[in-house]
């Protein structure tokens, strides 16, 4: 990891790309591809905590802002004045929620702006940053989060548009691609082990450690199969209790989950911890008070949450997330040609938002010069009531051209602002 303070911009923008000038789209937090599962663990939370770290945001200043806050990520998403203050205090607000000190955090998280940010936004609520990609939970969990943002009253014109523009980019992601079928076929093959295990899944218990995405996917795939008998088990004890409320399942303390291994006829880790959390020892333990009847054991983490010793004991299946892939795919080659389709369309859809933008930030310059224009007409008949209507349209002309003609003869040398002006009032024959 990096020790230095937040990154810098991705890009730098030209001009205003986003039409949102003098403002700034900033994307600052905590992401599995840089953050340790350990902060991102400090800062998972329920409804409540979002809501206060919403509220902390409007405090120091953040009008526009939405917390995005899943088992892959804890960022702020808003629309700022200032963007290195904006960062800095976006940085203090983590820390906050994460009840660490800044300088702790900081070196951790990554920050996006403007045209980098946007794409950022896009590709996350198509799923193409998630550790797996393609996961069909994630629009859900950003949609969450917009819901969440608006009812903090956070949420401006800006970063609605932005937020619907991400929208419309996954929609079609999904629609017209396969990149999420990956996550889905591995949640059905788990139904398929476990059936071969265990036969009909009505009478199966089952463990869930942790709560990454695709564990619950697959939770939910085997609950729809017919497992009702659920134990959570999670390092938080508020994100525990939660989970287990979606599944009317009994929390289990994570420092007991060798004593809940004796009814989990299927275990799904998903945890991400980095470190075992099952070992061999503990599984064989289990089966010998089980009377050796057989553990399905799906370890989705990466690193595993389940130590591979487990292969060799007798009655306990383990299958890793690499087994199910294999499982799943009908072949890299074809999840390489969806991802490659799903990022097209999130570079297309981006473009099309772009000029959407420019088209609006033009509209308005042309109302201001129209308006313009207006103002100088009306001055002139106000101040010369009895001029004709000849008079008044020579004296008009002078008015309207006295400043660009002063800036043409100021700027001699500039040819390009020369025949800009010529071209906007199609006199530029050079190409003829």
């Amino acid at each position: 990891m990096s020790a230095s303070a937040i990154s810098p911009p991705l890009s730098h923008p030209i001009g205003d790309p986003l039409g949102i000038a003098p403002h700034t789209f900033l994307i600052v937090g905590a992401e599995h591809k840089q953050a340790p599962n350990l902060l991102r663990t400090h800062l998972q939370g329920d409804e409540a905590d979002v809501l206060r770290l919403l509220s902390r945001c409007r405090e120091v200043g953040l009008d526009q802002a939405m917390v995005l806050a899943t088992c892959d990520r804890c960022e702020v998403w808003a629309i700022v004045a200032d963007e290195d203050r904006a960062a800095a205090d976006i940085t203090g607000l983590i820390a906050e929620a994460a009840g660490l000190p800044a300088t702790e955090v900081a070196p951790y998280l990554h920050r996006r702006s403007n045209r980098a940010a946007l794409r950022y936004a896009f590709a996350v609520a198509a799923s193409l940053e998630s550790q797996v990609v393609g996961e069909p939970q994630v629009l859900g969990q950003v949609k969450d989060a917009y819901r969440l943002a608006g009812r903090a009253g956070a949420l401006g014109s800006q970063l609605d548009g932005i937020l619907q523009a991400a929208f419309a980019a996954a929609k079609r992601v999904r629609s017209e691609t396969d990149i999420a079928a990956q996550s889905v076929s591995m949640a059905a093959c788990v139904v398929k082990l476990g059936r071969q295990v265990h036969g009909k899944l009505d009478k199966a218990g089952a463990l869930l450690i942790g709560d990454g995405d695709l564990g619950d996917l697959v939770a939910d795939q085997l609950s729809e199969a017919g497992v009702r008998r659920w134990s959570v088990a999670h390092p938080h004890a508020a994100r525990a209790t939660e989970l287990a409320a979606r599944r009317a399942a009994h929390v289990v303390p994570l420092a007991a989950v060798s004593e809940a291994l004796l009814d989990a006829d299927i275990v799904v880790a998903a945890l991400d911890s980095m470190q075992v959390v099952i070992d061999a020892p503990m599984v064989e333990a289990a089966l010998r008070r089980r009377r050796h009847r057989p553990m399905l054991l799906v370890d989705l983490a990466l690193p595993g949450d389940v130590d591979v010793a487990v292969d060799a004991v007798d009655d306990a299946f383990r299958y890793a997330f690499d087994d199910l892939e294999r499982l799943a795919m009908s072949g890299r080659q074809e999840r390489a040609l969806a991802v490659a389709a799903a990022e097209a369309i999130v570079e297309s859809e981006l473009a099309q938002f772009e000029r959407t933008l420019q088209g609006r930030d033009i509209g308005g310059s042309l109302a201001r010069l129209q308006a313009h224009f207006e103002a100088e007409r009306l001055a002139l008949l106000t101040e010369n009531p009895q001029l004709d209507a000849a008079e008044l349209s020579r004296r008009l002309v002078n008015r309207l051209l006295h400043r660009p003609l002063t800036s043409l003869r100021s700027d001699t040398q500039d040819r390009a602002l020369e025949q800009a002006a010529l071209r906007l009032f199609g006199l530029d024959h050079s190409k003829e």
